[in-house]
């Protein structure tokens, strides 16, 4: 029992430490600080997950290993430390100010001015079981993989979702969902964005839909723990129906949307909510939403989210009804 206090104790004495200007402190390890962005892996958050914090948050930090330090000119190698907005090295005389400038790295073959056009992925695949409530009440599952690359310039996501429910003999749910999107990465709180949703919903007698939509994002909120994005564009979408007699919906529309995420400590919040209104039709419009929460997160790939997801369509088919929710438990491996 001793022991294993023991390793506990020069584990949490080894780690890198950083304090926010909030009064919080994190101790992990400090993967690298590039763009004005500290990048920490903290163990008891589990170790696929990485946090992002804004140097502008930071009032200081340690490491307790050898990193390299640059400003753009002199690199220095020794364990390095920040106080009072400037970083000083063991490995040099010189400080370095502690802003946009800064680079911090371990590895001599990944400095980030080198690397920063190499797209950095991160894969996640999931199944989780459902309920749900809309076209007919009824459970299911649903399966689905992503990717996420990122570089210092842009991001760009990709994804699908397969979704299947039934009850009784009547289908609650036969649905698929393949998105993409591209990003620029903000410098300031402003970027462009462009999306796109298409696929099939069955039980809502569509064989085939899009949302295809462009335009400026804003950052309204970010501090170490969390942002709040908007995004305002133009969109198409189309829909082509099961029914011959029923002609397909093709309108012009404005896109809307808003995407949260949040580090409560126990859990991540994420929540993400699109709008698209008709340029055709004032009173016909599309809403698609998603909150979760990710929990029982560990040192390993796996994690566990619950959340809710609703699809409403304000001028659906006949037969349809205009809001469609789902309640899930989701079974998330997360991998880079």
């Amino acid at each position: 029992m001793r022991a294993l206090l023991l390793l506990f104790l020069t584990a949490t004495c080894l780690a890198d430490t950083v304090t926010m200007k909030d009064g919080t402190f994190l101790k992990g390890h400090i993967e690298r600080i590039a763009s004005g962005v500290l990048e920490m892996r903290v163990p008891v958050l589990g170790e696929a997950n990485v946090q992002h914090l804004q140097l502008t948050q930071v009032e200081s930090f340690v490491t307790e290993e050898a990193v390299l330090v640059s400003s753009g000119g002199v690199v220095s190698r020794g364990r390095a430390n920040a106080a009072g907005g400037r970083v000083a090295s063991q490995g040099g005389a010189e400080t370095s100010p502690l802003d946009t400038g800064l680079e911090l790295w371990r590895d001599p073959s990944l400095r980030p001015a080198e690397t920063a056009g190499q797209r950095q992925w991160t894969t996640q695949a999931d199944v989780d079981v459902s309920g749900r409530n809309g076209v007919v009440m009824g459970s299911g599952f649903s399966a689905g993989f992503s990717a996420k690359g990122v570089t210092k310039a842009n991001t760009v996501t990709a994804g699908v979702r397969l979704v299947r429910a039934e009850s009784g003999s009547q289908t609650s749910a036969d649905d698929l969902h393949l998105t993409a999107s591209y990003e620029t990465n903000p410098t300031d709180v402003v970027f462009w964005y462009v999306r796109s949703d298409s696929g099939y919903d069955n039980a809502r007698l569509i064989d085939f839909f899009s949302v295809n939509a462009a335009g400026r994002g804003f950052r309204l909120y970010a501090d170490a723990k969390g942002k709040l994005d908007a995004r305002l564009g133009l969109a198409h979408r189309f829909e082509r129906y099961a029914s011959p007699a029923q002609a397909s919906l093709a309108a012009p529309s404005a896109d809307l949307g808003l995407l949260f995420n949040r580090e409560l400590g126990w859990a991540a919040w994420d929540t993400s909510l699109n709008f698209v209104p008709s340029f055709q039709d004032s009173g016909d419009f599309y809403v698609r939403h998603e909150t979760s929460l990710n929990l029982l997160r560990n040192a390993g790939p796996l994690s566990l989210r619950v959340g809710v997801s609703n699809d409403f369509r304000s001028k659906p088919q006949p037969t349809q009804v205009k809001t469609d929710t789902s309640y899930f438990l989701r079974t998330t491996y997360v991998w880079k």
